[in-house]
């Protein structure tokens, strides 16, 4: 079990979050945004096949994404994704237990440290995709979203990815809601994934945000994962939560504040950390 945990501990961004927000709506012709999202995260724990936290070698992690939304037209968006990562793992003491068999089995010298725990530095996941608008019904709307996403070999090691590319398929769901006064939203997403980690996934994905302020937006997100076959594990299983804060700087410029937790899971990491955006519509 020890050596199946770190397995996902080295594979950091297994059912990481979207960017900062893409929701069910299609922007104009001709019109969109561009968020850069910064995150920083770390790790000393995971849930272990029943959902209990234990402590396993600790990680930390930076990461930059660029994410694009464009109106192609008015019921046609290009969607596209571009990342920058960094991983510092310590090392498995297990690892140098194994490594000084080895060296005695050998008759070399037994090494005092142990090999380094994983490091990577680099591109991360790049995407393109489009969202298309089904159809609307009062205050609702429905589109449908795909994506082909792909990563180095290298980069994959740290990313939820088997192999070289993978396709996202998502159905979404928007409304414009009302509460006490303040205008918002509420938004789900639902899709499939092809060639995690652990294999393909099940994904749920839940936003709802509220303007107490004309210029502030307060935001609460639940990104979901499900993987019941494929991989090492029989099933693995990651919820997140982010609670953030959107502040309007100019009409086209917002900025935003927030923290991520995993509330619980199966056979995955018990990551945390801080995220920063900046947002910039035209």
């Amino acid at each position: 079990m020890r050596a199946f945990i770190v397995v996902f501990l080295v594979s950091s961004h297994i059912f990481s979050a979207f960017p900062a927000f893409a929701g069910a709506w299609l922007w104009p012709e001709g019109k969109g945004q561009a968020i850069v999202t910064t995150t920083f995260a770390n790790a000393r724990n995971a849930f272990d096949a029943n959902g209990r936290l234990i402590q396993t070698p600790s990680y930390r992690k930076f990461e930059t994404r660029v994410y694009v939304e464009h109106g192609v037209t008015d019921w046609l968006n290009f969607v596209g994704e571009a990342s920058f990562m960094s991983f510092r793992g310590s090392p498995n003491p297990g690892d140098h237990l194994d490594l000084l068999i080895e060296e005695a089995k050998a008759g070399l010298p037994l090494s005092a440290r142990g090999p380094p725990g994983a490091r990577y530095e680099g591109l991360g996941l790049g995407s393109v995709g489009a969202r298309v608008r089904l159809f609307t019904y009062s205050d609702y709307v429905f589109s449908f979203e795909t994506s082909l996403r792909g990563a180095t070999r290298e980069a994959r090691r740290f990313l939820d990815m088997r192999d070289a590319t993978q396709i996202d398929a998502r159905l979404l769901m928007g409304r414009a809601v009302n509460v006490f006064g303040m205008s918002g939203f509420v938004d789900t997403q639902i899709g499939y994934r092809t060639r995690g980690q652990n294999g393909d996934e099940i994904r749920m994905d839940l936003s709802a945000g509220l303007r107490p302020l004309d210029r502030l937006m307060l935001m609460a997100q639940s990104f979901s994962a499900f993987a019941p076959r494929g991989g090492v594990a029989t099933f693995v299983a990651a919820q997140k939560f982010q609670l953030s804060a959107v502040y309007d700087v100019t009409p086209s410029v917002s900025v935003q504040l927030g923290g991520v937790t995993a509330l619980e899971g199966v056979n995955s990491p018990a990551e945390r950390g801080i995220i920063s955006a900046l947002w910039w519509r035209y």
